[in-house]
């Protein structure tokens, strides 16, 4: 689905993980409130949308201090007018140590609509996961506060692994993390109702020409295992600063019929939102 390649833009995976581990240093440039990264997402040469990537700062979360991460995409006008992607998710992840703490899905692509909610509890090892049943509800309802009043929400539990993130908070953790080239490492995820080790490569190092200039680059390849955000079609290769930042510039997917680049093409540096209120609750 264009909707998964679209929000796999960004996807930077390497570096050891470890469980609830203390962040480095390094991840106070990777946390960097209100940097927005802005992805061109083409095919075949064509532009068919647009990603993003944002720290909307630093939140309240179950009485801990929660990272707000935000991804998006949305399909170009001409896609639009045959096959609209309309996609955001959210996750919180608790600052120190880092882990994730809840994770918001809200798809739009085509027909298929799809709106969920997971908590993650530590202490007790078990996520809540909260998904709405678009069935009942009306094709021209596409606003979630209008879906919930003709929808139901399904709940369900699962056994959780020690400090496991979701499938977005990972990958600014991993940023902050050092790269070791040749190595493949793994890291604790929950994503798809299930507990993940999810596999990633190192491969080696390029000199790209970027929007930020000229920039060696670290080449990694993740090896996914589950279908979510970072949904694996084909081989997924991402291409990383050489630098404290660790900025995905480049993206390449491969599919049946040639592949998906994401290309960085805006970088904001603003302030972070003062929105410091817990999120909406999930419905019953």
């Amino acid at each position: 689905m264009l909707g998964a390649f679209l929000l796999a833009v960004g996807w930077l995976l390497a570096g050891e993980v470890g469980a609830a581990a203390a962040p480095p240093p390094e991840t106070v440039r990777v946390f960097r409130e209100g940097e927005r990264l802005v992805y061109d997402v083409t095919w075949m040469g064509i532009k068919a949308g647009q990603a993003t990537l944002e720290v909307r700062g630093v939140v309240q979360m179950n009485g801990q201090e929660a990272y707000h991460l935000v991804t998006t995409a949305q399909s170009a006008p001409y896609v639009s007018a045959f096959y609209r992607i309309d996609d955001r998710n959210e996750s919180y992840l608790e600052v120190n140590p880092q882990r994730a703490l809840r994770f918001e899905k809200h798809l739009r692509e085509g027909r298929y609509r799809h709106s969920s909610f997971t908590e993650y509890d530590h202490d007790r090892r078990q996520v809540s996961y909260r998904y709405l049943d678009f069935t009942p509800v009306p094709k021209g309802i596409s606003r979630l506060e209008e879906a919930e009043k003709y929808g139901k929400y399904t709940h369900e539990e699962y056994p959780l692994s020690p400090g496991a993130l979701d499938e977005l908070s990972i990958l600014y953790y991993v940023r902050g993390l050092s790269l070791v080239e040749g190595r493949v490492v793994t890291a604790k995820v929950f994503a798809s109702r299930k507990n993940w080790d999810l596999e990633v490569k190192v491969l080696g190092h390029e000199t790209l020409d970027t929007v930020l200039g000229r920039r060696d680059t670290l080449i990694v390849e993740p090896l996914l295992k589950f279908e979510g955000i970072f949904q694996q079609k084909g081989r997924v290769i991402v291409w990383l600063t050489n630098d404290a930042e660790r900025t995905p510039v480049l993206m390449k997917t491969e599919i049946k019929i040639g592949s998906i680049v994401s290309t960085l093409s805006r970088r904001e540096i603003g302030l972070a939102q003062t929105d410091t209120q817990m999120p909406k609750p999930q419905a019953p």
